[in-house]
């Protein structure tokens, strides 16, 4: 009797993986079965590129303004794609 709450938490933590296993084998039976439909991209990476697209459709911005700004965009794809914490661009 003086493991009991060992062996309350071990039942309560075993039955948590299993309801775990059957809800994740369940929504990927359903995702199987079903077309995945996404919806509009968010985070940072998305507006980056809704930017990136913005500049490059703008007329009314200079060409060697826009090479700037895709050097600017290029080093900080680089950083997120490398992890790293936070890009420095310098000028």
């Amino acid at each position: 009797m003086e493991n009991l709450d060992i062996i309350l938490l071990t039942t309560v933590v075993s039955v948590l993986f299993i309801v775990f296993f059957i809800a994740t084998y369940r929504e990927f039976s359903v995702m199987g079965k079903s077309e995945f439909t996404g919806g509009k991209e968010k985070g940072g990476r998305a507006e980056m590129v809704q930017f990136l697209q913005n500049v490059f459709t703008d007329e009314n911005i200079e060409p060697d303004k826009k090479n700037e700004l895709l050097g600017i965009i290029k080093k900080t794809f680089d950083a997120l794609q490398t992890g790293e914490k936070s890009a420095t661009v310098n000028k």
